[in-house]
């Protein structure tokens, strides 16, 4: 029988340690020749989804990674929650997560949820700038483009999210006035509309005097250079969504599908360990 086996391939060592016989050389080059290949490659886990997560799944992965080298995390660009749940059903990445929970046609077939914590949703300004805070009041006119500047003269740049996202009904459900100034923004004239997540926070870094919205999350996770404001004097903090002092939230989900494999199961225990609820909670989650 001819055995043949690298070298590296043991612990990666690079070379054999101690002094071995010929026979027993020969004889552990025989059984590495007969373990499958897809044994001592490395898992491979592609996550995709909702880009509000992405950073935190990111920061996630390299932690269970330190105990589970064995198991190597890809995590793409933004997919988007649906693109994210569509992709693990069709066994195209092994874990998505989505800012909504599962429908009843995604549950049957074979799709499962996790919770991965609830995050303050926020109004967002560059760090530079004075304001600290809005009003509702001030939203409708900001929205409804009668409030054009800033106290300290600067223009008001609105970025906005699509007809229909889950961050712009999330605007809307602040009161009716609010959702009547956005629908009137939405369809006013040269509005820059940012498609997902990375683009809105990017939008907010890149345009001078922008205002958006973002998940705490995303802007602790991301180390993005601006800071969420008071909404009528309520610090958007995990404490104030919890006591219910704070309204805006989003609820983070993390996906699996019916191919899904053991280390994304293992990956997802992980996350509801004590050490992947204290990533959540350094990086803005409430948990259960």
């Amino acid at each position: 029988m001819n055995c043949i086996a690298n070298r590296t391939d043991f612990g990666g060592q690079g070379r054999w340690r101690g002094r071995l016989g010929r026979g027993w050389l020969l004889a552990i080059l025989c059984v590495a020749s007969l373990v499958p290949a897809a044994a001592v490659r490395a898992e491979q886990i592609r996550i995709g989804g909702t880009g509000a997560a992405l950073a935190t799944l990111q920061a996630l992965a390299q932690a269970h990674g330190k105990k589970h080298p064995e198991t190597r995390f890809e995590v793409l660009r933004s997919l988007g929650s649906n693109g994210g749940i569509k992709a693990v059903l069709a066994g195209s990445i092994q874990l998505a997560v989505s800012s909504r929970s599962l429908k009843e046609e995604e549950l049957r077939q074979g799709a499962r949820q996790v919770e991965l914590g609830r995050s303050p949703f926020a109004f967002a300004v560059a760090r530079s700038s004075k304001v600290t805070g809005l009003s509702t009041a001030e939203l409708v006119d900001i929205y409804a483009g009668k409030t054009e500047q800033w106290p300290d003269g600067q223009k008001i740049r609105l970025v906005l999210r699509p007809v229909g996202d889950t961050d712009s009904e999330m605007v809307k459900s602040l009161s009716p006035e609010v959702r009547a100034a956005k629908v009137a923004a939405e369809q006013r004239k040269g509005m820059p509309f940012a498609v997902s997540d990375q683009d809105a926070a990017d939008s907010l870094e890149k345009i001078p005097g922008a205002l958006g919205v973002i998940t705490l999350a995303q802007l602790l996770s991301e180390n993005r250079p601006f800071k969420a404001l008071r909404l009528n004097q309520v610090e958007p903090s995990v404490k104030n969504i919890e006591n219910g002092s704070y309204p805006l939230y989003k609820t983070l989900y993390l996906i699996t599908g019916p191919a899904s494999p053991a280390g994304a199961q293992q990956f997802v225990a992980f996350v509801q360990s004590p050490a992947g609820r204290a990533i959540l909670q350094r990086l803005g989650y409430a948990l259960k």
